[in-house]
């Protein structure tokens, strides 16, 4: 992949938006790495009752269920959706927060192939 500029940045700028890519990245692999692991973390966690303390860290098991509802809660859900929309569209709802955030995605190239 090339390196070249599309948006004219100065070095300072280049640095730190090449640090933060580097950064995003690891953290990405760092994340598939965590979930590589979980499943024999949480065997070992089983064995012990759910709760280890090693080296100054309390890791402890939890779980989080998830539900399927019946199709009448499922249409009310998409109706108050519709309802918020509307008002947000109509601008009767009030901004209660916003937050700024980056996404980072690496570009594809045309003659790449499958």
């Amino acid at each position: 992949m090339p390196k070249e500029s599309i948006t004219e940045l100065s070095k300072k700028e280049t640095s730190l938006i090449e640090k933060y890519i580097k950064l995003k990245n690891e953290d990405k692999k760092n994340k598939e790495n965590i979930e590589a692991l979980k499943d024999d973390v949480l065997k070992i966690l089983k064995e012990h009752e759910g709760k280890i303390v090693h080296n100054g860290y309390n890791i402890s098991m939890h779980e989080n269920t998830s539900y399927q509802y019946s199709e009448a809660i499922v249409n009310i859900e998409t109706e108050i959706k519709v309802l918020k929309q509307r008002e947000v569209a109509l601008q009767i709802a009030k901004e209660k927060s916003k937050s700024e955030y980056v996404k980072v995605y690496e570009l594809q190239s045309k003659n790449k192939e499958d």
